[in-house]
């Protein structure tokens, strides 16, 4: 009897060996299914390009603060990153502090002369500090992309630079390019009309006049503009119309326009 207990207990014995092994065996695998499950980790470029997104939905909501974190691990992840330069300019123009977007703008373009965002927030930057004349070399550059999708905003904004300095046939040109390139340009439409106007094409200037009033909503300038032109063209219905819907939108305006003032 007491053989047949010792062969009992060792046979149990063996059988919680056996347990034990497969359990052993069992946990081995998870271990190695869960370790060779894990994705691997991510490139640098890969993290940048993550905190890149981050910061872009902070520019959206104009949370200039909130942005400059990601954009700063993003040059630490990736230096060379023309993008995180340009989004940095921003977040600090966007905080007033044009010193510090001037720095980040040049880093960019020093990286890439010829970016397309560095060169159009560059100079959109340089025209609204009041720097136009600056601002020429960028916009000027920009509207040489035949790849750059947004040229006819481009050419623009080289118009309006020009026409700030006295440019008055640069400006033309340039705000014609603009319409070519698209037609739903209701600024450009709008200062060409002024410029016909100047030069007594009363036909040119009523025609980009209503591109423009097709396009966009009236204005105490366009309707000044729109009554000045009926005016000089002799068309006194058209100018009892306009000088109604001015005084009527625009009260204060209505007197300045009269008095020979843009409105």
């Amino acid at each position: 009897m007491s053989s047949i207990r010792n062969r009992r207990n060792r046979r149990a014995s063996w059988l919680r060996g056996g347990l034990l092994a497969l359990a052993a065996l069992g946990l081995a695998g998870c271990v190695r299914e869960t370790v060779g499950g894990l994705p691997a980790p991510a490139s640098a470029p890969e993290r940048a390009q993550a905190q890149l997104d981050l910061a872009r939905g902070y520019l959206q909501g104009r949370d200039w603060t909130r942005a400059k974190p990601p954009l700063l691990r993003a040059l630490q992840l990736a230096p060379s990153s023309v993008e995180a330069r340009v989004l940095l300019g921003l977040a600090h123009e966007g905080e007033n502090e044009a010193q510090l977007a001037e720095e980040q703008y040049r880093a960019a373009l020093a990286l890439d002369p010829q970016h397309a965002q560095a060169l159009n927030n560059y100079g959109a930057f340089l025209y609204r500090q009041g720097r136009f004349q600056e601002a020429l070399e960028p916009l000027r550059k920009l509207v040489q992309r035949p790849d750059y999708r947004l040229r006819a905003q481009a050419y623009e904004n080289l118009g309006l630079a020009e026409l700030r300095l006295g440019r008055l046939a640069a400006a033309k040109e340039a705000f014609q390019r603009a319409l070519q390139f698209g037609a739903a340009q209701p600024r450009s439409s709008l200062e060409l009309a002024n410029l016909l106007l100047s030069e007594k094409d009363y036909q040119g200037a009523e025609r980009h006049y209503r591109n423009f009033a097709a396009a966009a909503g009236p204005t105490a300038g366009s309707l000044c503009l729109g009554l000045r032109l009926a005016r000089a063209a002799g068309d006194e219905e058209r100018a009892a119309s306009r000088a109604l819907a001015l005084e009527t939108r625009f009260p204060e305006a209505a007197g300045r326009c009269a008095a020979g003032g843009d409105g």
